[in-house]
């Protein structure tokens, strides 16, 4: 069905450190907003996540259950492919992001690796190698 999408919101207490990482360390474009907003979108190719701040713009509970999580860890990882995904490893490792899991062949045929934003989310960049175990 055309139309349908899924764009992640990652939580972050302060706009300009989430664009910093996202932009200058992983190279994502702003597509929409400013650093003085309280909710953007940004792209890398056809990848597109938000970057939200805490508002009191949901419901009271909703807005209080954002706070509450904002320094919890979290079992998700988003998988981002990456065509430029060598060059891309380069830049993180250069601007000393904090890898997780180190750029690796993997058996279903992607080359991927594994890094915490500054927030302790983890994104896994991958792109196919066609080389299945």
């Amino acid at each position: 069905m055309p139309g349908w999408s899924v764009i992640p919101t990652i939580r972050v207490p302060d706009m300009a450190e989430g664009l910093r990482f996202y932009e200058d360390v992983l190279g994502f474009a702003l597509d929409r907003g400013d650093v003085n907003q309280p909710n953007n979108s940004l792209t890398r190719g056809d990848a597109r996540v938000m970057l939200e701040t805490p508002t009191d713009l949901f419901s009271p509970g909703y807005n209080q259950a954002i706070r509450d999580r904002l320094d919890g860890k979290s079992a998700v990882t988003l998988y981002i492919e990456a065509p430029d995904l060598e060059e891309l490893y380069e830049r993180v490792q250069e601007a000393g992001a904090t890898i997780v899991d180190p750029v690796a062949d993997r058996p279903w045929g992607q080359l991927e690796f594994t890094l915490e934003d500054h927030m302790g989310n983890w994104l896994t960049f991958w792109k196919a190698t066609n080389k299945k175990s």
